[in-house]
């Protein structure tokens, strides 16, 4: 095939791939890696061998370049030239000057392999839209190969939302329960599929862990760049967890490009934030990268005198020597000062109608000038990895973390019979955490035949270690209609004193086989020892020490089809250590997870859109329940199963964004010893786990004749009524919310006002009133989040 006769068509087609022009600053650098990290800026396909670019340098770029100006001039004296397709570039030898006196011929097509850039897996996405993720197999897997159900938040649409926590960030996503706790700053609530993640949470793919109840932490989530959520038992890649599934917070690192962002946030409850975003390469081979995240955050919040303040900085480090080695390391530091989030409220004046009118959302049940909530969070880790050829992959993820946490609590204990005063109990903790976690494993990919396996072999272990200190006291009556802090000065006395240790190892083995093409096999198994010990200072003879361990599988059938569509079938596992013995002195089992799942994905191929539907059995055994011949004690014969569809899309067309979910669940106590003034909790629904969710968000950018810059953006949101405890004697209402976004592009406004965005945001815009959960302390339930309005203004260059 000769370069003249295609010369018309190879014009048209490099018109056509690059006619828009992107904003770069590259340096100087081995063009190998020049032409990776353009192809991930701009999202294009550029195909090349390695052996066409070794030894070649590419100088700086730096400027609003098309793709292929940026090409060209990379390319510049390099004897290399482009070659487009439709489906990119393509890179050859240039043909050499024609001999004199020689016969005009063709030249011959030159054949090239090479490796198209692909989204990165943990790493950040353009758009709502991802298509790969590590956490449902620790693997490099498009999301319609995973067999399991998975949703992606990215950056784009955490920052399109104005998410300022990770409960924020979870309200469109199907099968979630992302703030059922209400506004209580301590910890994200989360719960999946109808069961509760409690303190437990991943962050980039090591789990984040908390022994108590005032041990949890917020992740700062302007220092996330995705958040993935996988619904189900996982414990076949990650151990011991909750059958619902968890929640994978991906940290920021060092970007290809560099970065620079400043910003500035003000809203309701007096938040004011500054905060900022740095990433650059240290060197002109792009070998050392850094990126440092910070914030800096003093507010209130919906409750009298809880605040919300908060200091966080995350610097990072990458060392890239090759293309078949990276090694990034991970810190982080974070202090929350939040006063007290606890602040449950009689039933009688929040749910139900009181005499005396409604409680006030914002009443304050606490001490002031006691009641505190004081954590500072340190960590530093690695996430290392080599490949030894094409075949064989070596990955070691490690994090220590130290996090201290210093309480106290002044809360409800019982409504007074004058329906207006509550009794109250004051609780101090002062908690040690030291947490070790490591993760290594061996990633082998081949093919034979119509057969294309990769296949990870792993261990992972955790070593946690905890001292923790409690004070307890009675504090005076409150009136909750006209309060008076301080009659009574509150005496705290040590109550305990632990000492607590978790040690766990777990060895995984899975294979991910895909056949003809078409078929994606899914199967691993895993096998976990676990070593638990509570040494009780103040009462030795109530130490406990407790070993256990759990096998745990899955399985799983993906169909990809030509259009898109990809129906999965799948069967998955978990194990969740139970603390306790049985009346005969037996420990307890470990809790496990079953679950069964049918779904289908439709993609289609280089489209911004992902619509997914699952229907699933899951299942929570050996769950304790009151031993009935001997009341103190307890039996594991409970099971609590949730059945359910969900679904999900996600799209972006034009100028449009859309993200809707809908979830249906049938929860019920299937078997429970366990009952509330002789109604049996067994056939009952468990508290708190709504049989209808549904949520849509969608934004629109203006067309440049109306308002160029503009996007408009807003949502609705929506939780069906539920069962407020276990005996299902009372139901909490639904409640409808209704977000908006307002986002400007400011250059619109002149060159000096490049790079500069304004953004307003308002969740719960019409402030509805609603009860979010109860069932605590003292007959108490929680008010739900108000209205919360923020105006952001970013700067990036």
């Amino acid at each position: 095939m000769s370069f003249t006769r295609n010369s018309a068509l190879f014009a048209a087609l490099l018109s056509s791939l690059s006619v828009h022009a992107v904003e770069l600053d590259m340096p100087a650098q081995p063009l190998d890696k020049a032409l990776k990290a353009l192809a991930h800026q701009t999202g294009e396909s550029i195909i090349f061998s390695t052996e066409l670019t070794e030894h070649k340098q590419a100088p700086a770029l730096k400027g609003d370049l098309s793709v292929r100006q940026a090409l060209e001039k990379l390319l510049a004296g390099s004897g290399l030239v482009l070659k487009a397709t439709a489906a990119g570039y393509t890179l050859t030898k240039a043909a050499p000057p024609p001999h004199t006196h020689s016969e005009p011929q063709d030249l011959p097509e030159v054949s090239v392999s090479g490796q198209t850039v692909q989204e990165p897996a943990n790493g950040p996405v353009k758009g709502y839209v991802a298509k790969r993720s590590v956490t449902a197999t620790k693997t490099d897997t498009a999301l319609i190969e995973t067999p399991q159900s998975l949703s992606v938040v990215t950056r784009d649409q955490m920052n399109a939302q104005g998410v300022q926590s990770v409960g924020d960030a979870l309200r469109y996503t199907a099968g979630v329960q992302s703030e059922a706790n209400g506004p209580d700053p301590r910890a994200d609530n989360i719960g999946i599929r109808g069961f509760s993640l409690g303190r437990d949470q991943f962050r980039d793919g090591l789990r984040n862990y908390a022994f108590n109840n005032q041990g949890g932490t917020v992740v700062e989530a302007y220092g996330l760049e995705r958040i993935d959520l996988l619904r189900g038992p996982s414990s076949i890649v990650y151990g011991q967890g909750a059958p619902g599934g968890l929640v994978n917070l991906v940290s920021k690192r060092p970007t290809d490009k560099p970065l620079h962002e400043l910003g500035l946030t003000l809203g309701q409850y007096d938040r004011q934030q500054v905060r900022g975003d740095v990433s650059q390469w240290l060197d002109d081979e792009g070998v050392w990268s850094y990126r440092l995240v910070g914030l800096v955050q003093k507010s209130d919040t919906q409750i009298d005198r809880v605040t919300d303040d908060r200091v966080y900085l995350a610097p990072s480090l990458t060392w890239r020597p090759s293309d078949a080695t990276q090694l990034t390391l991970l810190t982080d530091y974070q202090k929350n000062d939040r006063g007290q989030g606890y602040q449950a409220l009689p039933r009688v004046g929040t749910l139900v109608s009181s005499p005396f009118g409604k409680i006030s959302t914002s009443r304050y049940v606490g001490e002031p000038g006691l009641d505190k909530y004081v954590q500072e969070r340190y960590s530093v880790g690695y996430q290392f990895e080599h490949a030894f050829n094409e075949h064989l992959t070596l990955r070691q993820n490690l994090r220590y973390q130290q996090l201290r946490t210093d309480a106290i609590s002044t809360y409800l204990v019982s409504l007074r019979a004058d329906q207006r005063s509550i009794n109250r109990a004051a609780m101090g903790t002062d908690e040690n955490v030291d947490n070790v976690v490591v993760d290594t494993h061996l990633q082998g990919h081949w093919s034979h035949g119509m057969f294309e396996h990769t296949v990870l072999a792993g261990i992972d272990s955790q070593r946690l270690d905890n001292h923790v200190l409690r004070t307890s006291g009675t504090a005076s009556p409150l009136d909750l209609y006209t309060p008076v802090y301080g009659v009574t000065p509150v005496n705290l006395l040590l109550s305990a004193n632990l000492k607590q240790q978790q040690r766990q190892t777990g060895i995984y083995l899975q294979d991910q086989v895909k056949i003809d093409r078409q078929w994606v096999a899914t199967l691993g198994v895993r096998q976990d020892h676990t070593r638990m010990q509570t040494d009780n200072v103040l009462s030795p003879a109530a130490s406990s020490s407790q070993r256990d361990q759990a096998e745990t599988w899955r399985s799983g059938l993906v169909y990809l089809a030509e259009n898109g569509l990809a129906p999965y079938a799948s069967y998955t596992e978990s194990f969740l250590p139970v603390i306790g013995t049985m009346f005969d002195g037996k420990a307890f089992a470990p809790e496990t997870g079953k679950q069964y799942e049918l779904g289908i994905r439709y993609q289609p191929k280089d489209s911004q859109t992902l619509l997914s539907a699952a229907v699933f059995d899951l299942r929570r055994q050996n769950v304790t329940t009151t031993d009935l011949q001997h009341p103190t004690f307890n039996l594991q014969n409970g099971e609590v199963r949730t059945r359910g569809l969900e679904l999900e899309a996600k799209t972006q067309w034009d100028a449009w964004s859309l993200i809707g979910s809908y979830t249906y669940m049938l929860p019920e106590i299937t078997r429970s010893n366990n009952s509330l003034q002789g109604v049996p909790f067994q056939g009952k629904d468990p508290n708190h786990v709504p049989h209808h969710t549904a949520a849509l968000w969608t934004d629109y950018r203006l067309p440049g004749q109306w308002l160029p810059g503009l996007v408009v953006g807003g949502g609705v949101r929506y939780t069906g009524s539920r069962f407020g405890n276990d005996a299902n004697t009372f139901k909490l209402p639904s409640y409808t919310l209704v977000d908006l976004a307002v986002r400007y592009d400011l250059s619109q406004l002149g060159t000096g006002w490049k790079g500069w965005q304004f953004a307003l945001n308002a969740s719960n815009l019409f402030d509805k009133e609603y009860v979010a959960n109860c069932a605590y302390s003292g007959d108490g339930c929680k008010w739900g989040y108000r209205r919360n309005v923020m105006a952001n203004l970013n700067f990036q260059w």
